[in-house]
């Protein structure tokens, strides 16, 4: 027994060394970088990342789960959008981007082999009017079609100033009023040599833009406002006739249809149901609250769901109440103003449904510049019939100079992972790790990751995590100059 005691001594301090080890870190893995985009999960143990190395050109990566770079591809364009696609490597990228200006309205796609990262074709498939700003969504389904629709806004491509006082908020009404504005919407089917299959132009709506989904099936479906009401038509795939429309069963309020260059409604075709749409949106309804509402239309049939949390008061006051804290070194959670709660993912897993809440706020610096601010995350559960299923607060928040920062989530199984950035002091950005079961709705982790040997104001870039089998990768942005235009990325690798 002696001798035993003695032996636990000994190893007890190499446990407790091994259980404090810092996670690995891989320093400036990409130095001076335009942007970095969502990285792309291929298996258990490939990842790919992608970053506008300037506004002239992109690389990818591939990043396997013991941190190494697997190949990596270099590509002229701005990368949009990295995808799946018939077992290879789906990127869309402009031809021109500038600040000003952003993208321009010619997209080129790029197939490259997983493998080796081996171009194996390369294409201009759309080449648009340049005289108007565009906007490019990309769909892949479950990676069996590729298509990409274009909407072009009635929003010039160049400089644009706005005028003093009462003048600004005329001119920038105007902006708003043209960035909303749809002056043409094309869509094209593309197979995997690049060549474009099949054209159509769907009926432009009466009223604003709202959003456009495609399905595993390559079916599209597209939302317009109609007077305040939701018209969402689905268009089979190849048909230029619309199948069916649905009305939606919410009343939208100008809040929710005037955002500059967007709305805070999202539209998501399911996956598991080629017949069945989500969406979701939070505004403030005709009682002046604030409303999260989540719906579900049935196309097969015309049914519709409808299931809406109002955010009054006493609501919030008894979310508080009844917050369990996981990590007791956190702060209890503080939701800001529900008047300024905004939807930051709506998402879907073969478990059900998720829609996450913040409140952001903006204000002005004493030396120019604007201070941005994002309080606790809301994340609401529902199972697949919009049944709700659990509600969890995650106590992280931040104030910083010029930007709001990424939230990342993941759904593997029955896990929901989240990955958000959490102010302490002055200056240190925690990146925060957050683990729902979404069986139980019970948040089982919640911990800040470690910041040795990174800079305390680097925040995570949430978005961009790589998610192995037995791994994730949080990429940390080291921001370069006032503006943080640039920056370099260094990898941490922890486990779950």
């Amino acid at each position: 027994m002696k001798k035993l005691l003695i032996s636990l001594m000994l190893i007890l301090p190499l446990i407790a060394s091994a259980q404090e080890e810092e996670p690995p870190l891989y320093k400036d893995f990409f130095k001076d970088i335009r942007s970095l985009e969502p990285s792309l999960v291929i298996n258990d143990h490939l990842n790919i990342m992608s970053v506008n190395t300037d506004n002239e050109n992109f690389s990818l990566t591939a990043i396997n789960d013991q941190v190494q770079s697997v190949w990596q591809s270099s590509l002229p364009g701005y990368v949009i959008t990295v995808r799946k696609f018939n077992g290879k490597i789906l990127a869309v990228a402009a031809s021109e981007f500038s600040k000003i200006k952003q993208t321009n309205n010619t997209f080129k796609a790029y197939i490259l082999d997983p493998a080796t990262g081996k171009t194996l074709a390369e294409k201009v498939i759309f080449d648009g009017v340049q005289d108007h700003m565009a906007f490019p969504f990309v769909f892949t389904g479950d990676g069996d079609t590729f298509k990409l629709a274009v909407r072009e806004s009635g929003f010039e491509r160049r400089l644009h100033v706005a005028m003093p006082s009462l003048l600004g908020i005329v001119s920038m009404n105007s902006y708003i009023k043209q960035f909303n504005e749809t002056k043409n919407l094309d869509v094209i089917d593309v197979n995997d040599k690049l060549e474009v299959v099949n054209k159509i132009k769907p009926v432009i709506g009466p009223g604003i833009f709202i959003g456009l989904t495609a399905n595993n099936a390559g079916d599209l479906f597209v939302a317009w406002d109609n007077n305040g009401k939701m018209d969402i038509t689905k268009y089979d795939k190849g048909k230029a006739t619309p199948a069916k429309t649905i009305t939606g069963d919410v009343i939208l309020g100008d809040d929710a249809l005037d955002s500059f260059g967007g709305n805070d409604i999202v539209i998501r075709a399911s996956k598991n149901n080629n017949n069945i749409l989500y969406y979701s949106l939070v505004f403030r309804n005709p009682d002046k609250e604030t409303e999260l509402g989540i719906g579900r239309l049935d196309f097969s049939t015309g049914a519709k769901k409808y299931v809406n949390e109002l955010f009054t008061k006493d609501h919030v006051k008894a979310m508080k109440k009844s917050f369990v804290p996981v990590n007791k070194k956190m702060d209890s959670p503080d939701l800001g103003s529900v008047k300024s709660l905004n939807l930051r993912s709506f998402g879907e897993s073969d478990n059900g449904l998720i829609a996450a809440l913040t409140s952001t706020a903006t204000s002005s610096g004493m030396n120019g510049g604007t201070w941005e601010t994002e309080n606790s995350i809301v994340v609401n559960g529902y199972d697949l019939d919009l049944t709700p299923k659990f509600q969890q607060l995650i106590p992280t928040g931040y104030t910083i100079p010029n930007r709001h920062l990424p939230l990342g989530f993941y759904f593997n199984k029955s896990s929901l992972y989240i990955i958000s950035n959490d102010k302490r002091g002055m200056t240190t950005l925690n990146g925060t790790y957050s683990m729902i079961n979404f069986a139980t709705g019970k948040c089982e982790k919640m911990y800040w990751l470690s910041k040795k040997k990174i800079g305390n104001s680097h925040p995570a870039a949430s978005h961009a995590v790589l998610w192995f089998a037995n791994s994730f990768v949080v990429p940390y942005m080291d921001m370069k100059g006032i503006t943080g235009s640039r920056y370099d990325i260094t990898l941490q690798q922890n486990a779950y």
